[in-house]
């Protein structure tokens, strides 16, 4: 799921935040594709995650992102987007990414470095992780603006509204019954 709505994402000229959309901002700045992008972005994180989260989070974590960078870059071979109008495509792929970002915290990994790098701030200085990503996803969209053009940065922002907006009223620990 998270690798359609990424896939989603890309077909219409958007991002997201976090250190997908660190990837995108990169992919679209440079021309190379975002899956190998996605990989390499997230590759420094791992160490903390071992260090900090231990050894099955950061090898589950690796495999998904590994998944997400190789099915995006297959994607387009496989699904077309002919006409995707910007916002629906934002708020599609908010929800889409949301869910398998649930997915995978359900599971005991993360799809993005970033969220690792807050949790081990969060630790350290008690500052918040939620506000250490929104501010790193402030400095992203404001990046793109460099990048894409202001409507798809506008569209963008709906699109990480949606998916923070799910996944907040979504992850609750207590509505897992199997653990």
């Amino acid at each position: 799921m998270t690798a359609f709505g990424i896939s989603i994402l890309h077909a219409a000229g958007l991002i997201t935040g976090q250190a997908a959309g660190l990837s995108f901002v990169i992919a679209y700045a440079t021309g190379l594709d975002f899956g190998p992008v996605f990989f390499v972005v997230n590759l420094p994180f791992y160490a903390l995650a071992l260090a900090r989260i231990g050894w099955r989070f950061t090898a589950k974590s690796l495999l998904a992102v590994t998944s997400i960078s190789v099915l995006t870059t297959l994607a387009p071979q496989a699904i077309r987007y002919d006409a995707l109008h910007p916002y629906v495509a934002a708020v599609l792929a908010g929800f889409c990414i949301g869910i398998g970002v649930i997915g995978l915290f359900r599971h005991g990994s993360s799809g993005g470095g970033v969220g690792i790098l807050a949790f081990y701030i969060q630790e350290k200085t008690d500052f918040r992780a939620g506000w250490l990503q929104a501010m790193f996803d402030v400095v992203i969209f404001s990046m793109a603006v460099f990048v894409i053009d202001g409507k798809a940065v506008l569209a963008s922002m709906l699109g990480a509204a949606v998916l923070n907006a799910f996944v907040a009223f979504n992850h609750r620990t207590d509505w897992y019954v199997a653990r």
